[in-house]
């Protein structure tokens, strides 16, 4: 193998292991703020303890 063809390769490799950890990255972290935004959720409350004002 003559060394432009090796430097493609590794070249190659390199891009493809940094797009993978990229795509698991990203993923994870729309992951963490997807359940982030559903913890949240506050409660409504229907009913008034205090008394209207007439």
């Amino acid at each position: 193998m003559d060394p432009a063809t090796a430097k493609t390769l590794v070249s190659a490799a390199l891009v493809a292991s940094i797009s993978l950890f990229s795509l698991v990255s990203f993923q994870a972290l729309f992951a963490q703020i997807a359940a982030d935004l559903r913890a949240v959720r506050v409660p409504v409350r229907t009913d008034r303890r205090d008394k209207p004002q007439a």
